[in-house]
């Protein structure tokens, strides 16, 4: 193959395909072995030196017992007949390779930030690698004077390889000359091998769609290359080589892509000091925290743009770990910061009460300061939620230095932190520190509403231990939807974010979505480094935002078409739904009425057990064993009856006149006693489908491509489901069929005035539990309101319905004045960006240089593609005066309008539409998750409406 350059002493170019190869991962031994066993006979047995000595074997030197870390090196003096004192040195710190990859990390870090400038201006030279680097990218002049090495390296291009050499010194380093050829090392000083950028660039947008696997892609290439020739010799020649420059390429592409952040920074900060003089105020940052913001921190404003971008005004065991390597643009909180709160959470509030606890609050029920629920419902939320109980396990910290992740995002889907979690549980102060992190970059006016799967239990905490109390007062909590179900009514009634102001047609299931997007990584996550571990899933999210950028248009106008398409009741409903448990010293008669009915009930069927085991111990006719079994079981039933009557005969004693009066009638009422056999039947109808929900929840997270062991989990899941499916379904027709028998009842005046004939389950809709299905309602089972007229919420059906309805308009009024202000923050948004980005452009003519030119110039062209594309997406929404022109002048704007018009552009705008309808499907909360399939489970926006609205138009 001909040379790069035939002029150039400097760098030669050579066909592979015969080239003799030396594995580089041969390394020659520099050291004998350390003796670590010498015997009487003068044998010598061998260790490697850098393994520790075990302990307690006979005739091997002892290891030190009292070393508080482990040393570089230790002597130690062995002294005996056969040893003489010999000084022997064994080495007990870190692996020869482990040493390495430090060293390595450090020199690249060193190295890459030199790398930058070079990187920006072979971009512009070459169009972003549209065009081949030009002639004099391999002519460099020595001007250190020092002496030169001579380095070959392989060249590992798309269809070849190759072979070049090049001559290295302090000022010629090896990476800087690589990149002036298009070409990046896998070592920092003298790499044995480069990778074309084009083959990293394909590499690297590949791995932000499926898993990363190095190994895969490096076979792959080996295969692909040597079915043209070109064979690589040697143990693993490629895997590891390229892996190193793959991940410090796209450490280098982060840093140029900071680096050009950070000078249109410098011009935002000037057009905010202009803007901030014009209006007399000082200019603030979040971390001067002295001085209150007057408008969401920068970070904030560039991780959503939507929310964070307008123009706001008030209302007045451990492994060690692998290099350190951090995002310039990370969204993970220090570890440090979380220790704060774990450290504080601890020392504020004591550990967890005992049962006898639990259950004594439970018998003196009441509420816990501000809050509307009473502490009976939410213990019995804390016990329904894996995420409650920060004891729980989810993943072991015997074998994961961390076990998960928990993050915050906005209601349009976009990460605004992450935090690494290292407990076993999903403890509060991870939660606390997210949410103290956001209010930080927020001005002091801002109110915030926070959907989280126990946002009841989150609240209790924050009120009962001041948690979080000076933002408090600006927090409004709310239940996600699809966790509704695991609440209880009157817990719903309060925190579900479609019963509760504010929140609009938000679901609060972005974690869900986010999660679902990179459920991809998992596998990869598992076996890579800590910090290998952070950098991936930043990259991911930095990726996933530009794809989110686009279609923030399209967003706001589908989530405009969706809301387009009663309240003393309401709060009569839920101040009758919501009261505490009656504690013990109220409302003692009734208890004591209730526990005496009971007592009649179970008498009753104990006088039916012991007459029909008379019958059978009496029958001549009867198998001997079964009057073996009926004589055996007499005394103890008969013994235990005779308690309960006496028990009983007690507790009619102990009542006053009214009451007996009153406890006459109620034992005797056919009906009293169907409906609190009713209640308790529903109740115990809810828990099991409860229960049966949380036992889907495997099933219906599943991911259409599992693995085979996940599948057969899946498998084994569904079909106990289905086996318990019988079960509450015959409890379902139980109730049914009580339901009627009151009916008739009613109907024929045989139970107290003022009954109401509670509500039958429909069968169809019995695993559904929606927030308004009438497995919640408990109307006609509650014996508080028969001494007068029921309320219209509880009697009337239409005005049942008519809550519900307008609850749905309600939150539709308010999702269509904040798509307005949202709107408008695009707007404003874009206004700023254009703005600042038009300062930095004409400072950097004035400066003559032409590589920050045309990489700005580059940013330019991509705002005006991206605000083409939010004004195509919005253009059907109703104009409105007070929104202010978009940025970019008309004729640009028109301009890339007629390029995107073209075939290319076409399809990629038809394939973010057919993204989009797709969001449209995966965003409606349940309708009926029997029919889901396993891969539309997010699915919680545009069903949601027709499923709330439909009915009321009937």
């Amino acid at each position: 193959m001909a040379t790069l350059s035939d002029s150039s002493p400097a760098i030669e170019v050579q066909d592979y395909a015969h080239v003799p190869y030396a594995s580089p991962t041969k390394r020659r031994r520099t050291a004998h072995a350390v003796p670590a066993i010498y015997t009487p006979s003068g044998q010598r047995y061998h260790q490697q030196a850098r393994l520790p000595l075990p302990v307690g074997q006979v005739g091997l030197l002892e290891r030190p017992e009292s070393l508080p870390v482990f040393p570089t090196r230790v002597n130690l003096d062995v002294s005996s007949q056969d040893t003489e004192g010999i000084p022997v040195t064994f080495d007990l710190g870190p692996s020869i390779h482990c040493r390495k990859r430090l060293a390595q990390a450090q020199n690249w870090q060193q190295i890459v930030p030199t790398l930058v400038r070079p990187y920006l201006q072979l971009m512009r030279e070459t169009e972003n690698l549209r065009l081949k680097p030009g002639s004099n990218a391999m002519e460099m002049e020595c001007t250190c004077g020092q002496r030169s090495r001579r380095l070959s390296v392989v060249v590992v291009r798309m269809l070849v390889l190759e072979r070049i050499q090049i001559n290295v010194c302090d000022c010629r380093t090896a990476p800087l000359q690589l990149l002036r050829l298009g070409l990046f090392g896998c070592a920092p000083i003298h790499p044995s091998l480069a990778v074309e950028l084009q083959v990293l660039n394909l590499v690297t947008s590949l791995f932000l769609r499926v898993s990363p696997n190095h190994t895969a892609v490096s076979s792959t290439l080996e295969a692909f290359l040597e079915d043209r020739g070109y064979v690589m010799k040697g143990e693993d020649p490629l895997r590891r080589r390229f892996s190193n420059a793959l991940q410090w390429y796209n450490t280098l592409q982060d840093r140029a892509s900071h680096f050009i952040d950070e000078l249109i920074d410098v011009a935002r900060e000037e057009r905010l000091r202009e803007d901030q003089e014009e209006h007399e105020v000082p200019m603030e940052t979040p971390a001067e925290g002295s001085t209150p913001l007057l408008r969401p921190s920068e970070y904030l404003r560039a991780r959503c743009p939507i929310c964070f971008g307008g123009k706001v005004v008030p209302n007045n065991k451990h492994a060690s770990r692998d290099p350190l390597r951090e995002h310039p643009k990370t969204v993970f909180i220090p570890e440090s910061e979380v220790k704060l709160w774990e450290d504080y959470v601890a020392e504020v509030r004591p550990s967890q009460e005992s049962k006898d606890e639990h259950s004594r609050s439970a018998r003196n029920d009441h509420y816990e300061g501000s809050l509307r629920v009473p502490n009976s419902v939410l213990d019995a939320c804390e016990d329904s939620f894996t995420a409650a109980d920060g004891t729980r396990q989810k993943a072991s910290t015997q074998f994961f230095d961390s076990t998960g992740l928990m993050g915050m995002l906005c209601r349009h889907d976009r990460v605004l932190w992450l935090v690494n979690m290292t407990s076993p549980g999903e403890r509060q102060h991870y939660v606390f520190t997210l949410v103290e992190r956001l209010f930080n970059h927020l001005p002091s006016w801002f109110t915030v509403g926070i959907l989280y799967d126990v946002a009841c239990s989150t609240h209790r905490s924050c009120v009962k231990w001041d948690f979080l109390k000076p933002y408090l007062p600006r927090i409004t909590f709310a239940i996600s939807v699809f966790h509704a179900y695991g609440h209880a009514w009157p817990c719903q009634c309060i925190y579900h974010p479609r019963k509760c102001k504010g929140f609009g047609l938000t679901d609060g299931e972005g974690c869900e979505r986010f999660w679902h997007s990179i459920c991809m990584l998992v596998a990869y996550l598992r076996v890579c480094g800590h910090y290998q571990r952070l950098y991936t899933l930043d990259r991911q999210i930095q990726h996933g935002d530009k794809e989110s950028l686009r279609g923030l248009g399209k967003w706001v106008a589908r989530k405009w078409r969706l809301a387009q398409t009663k309240r003393e009741e309401w709060s009569e409903q839920v101040a009758a739904q919501t009261k505490p448990l009656p504690r013990q010293s109220k409302n003692a008669g009734k208890k004591a009425i209730e526990e005496a009915i009971r007592m009649r009930t179970v008498i009753g069927t104990l006088e039916t057990r012991i007459a029909r085991l008379e019958v059978v111990a009496c029958d001549l006719n009867e198998p001997p064993y079964l009057m073996t079994e009926a004589q055996e079981k007499l005394p103890g039933l008969t013994k235990e009856l005779k308690d309960n009557k006496r028990s009983l005969l007690h507790m009619e004693r102990a009542l006053g006149v009214d009451q007996m009066n009153t406890y006459r009638h109620l034992a005797s009422s056919e009906f009293i006693t169907l409906r609190m056999n009713a209640r308790a039947k529903k109740i115990r109808l809810r828990d099991r489908l409860r229960a049966r929900k949380f036992e889907r929840d495997r099933v219906e997270r599943a991911v259409r491509r599992q693995q085979y062991n996940e599948r057969k989990i899946q498998g084994h899941t569904e079909d106990s489901v289905k086996r318990r499916e019988p079960g509450i379904s015959k409890l379902a027709k139980e109730y049914n069929s009580m339901c009627e028998k009151m009916c008739v009842l009613i109907g024929r005046r045989w139970a107290p005035r003022n009954a109401v004939a509670p509500e039958p389950i429909p069968l169809k809709e019995l695993f559904r539990l929606d927030v308004d299905d009438a497995i919640w309602q408990d109307v006609g089972l509650d014996d508080t309101t028969d001494t007068g007229a029921p309320p219209e919420w509880l009697c009337n059906d239409k005005v049942r319905k008519g809550i519900k309805a307008i609850l749905e308009r309600d939150r539709c009024d308010e999702e269509l004045q904040r798509l307005r202000r949202e709107r408008r923050s695009l707007f404003e948004w874009m206004e700023e960006e254009w703005s600042v980005l038009q300062r930095a452009i004409e400072e950097v003519i004035k400066l003559g240089d032409a590589v920050l030119l045309y990489h700005f110039n580059g940013r330019k062209v991509d705002l005006t593609r991206l605000c083409v594309r939010w004004r195509r997406a919005m253009r059907d929404m109703p104009d409105d005066v007070r929104l202010p022109q978009w940025a970019p002048p008309v004729e640009e704007l028109d301009a890339m309008e007629r390029d995107l018009g073209s075939e290319l552009w076409r399809a990629e705008d038809e394939a973010i539409e057919e993204q989009d309808s797709d969001d449209e499907l995966t965003s409606s909360e349940e309708s009926d998750m029997d029919a889901l399939d396993p891969g539309l489970l997010e699915r919680l926006d545009a069903l949601e409406v027709a499923d709330w609205v439909e009915p009321e138009l009937d």
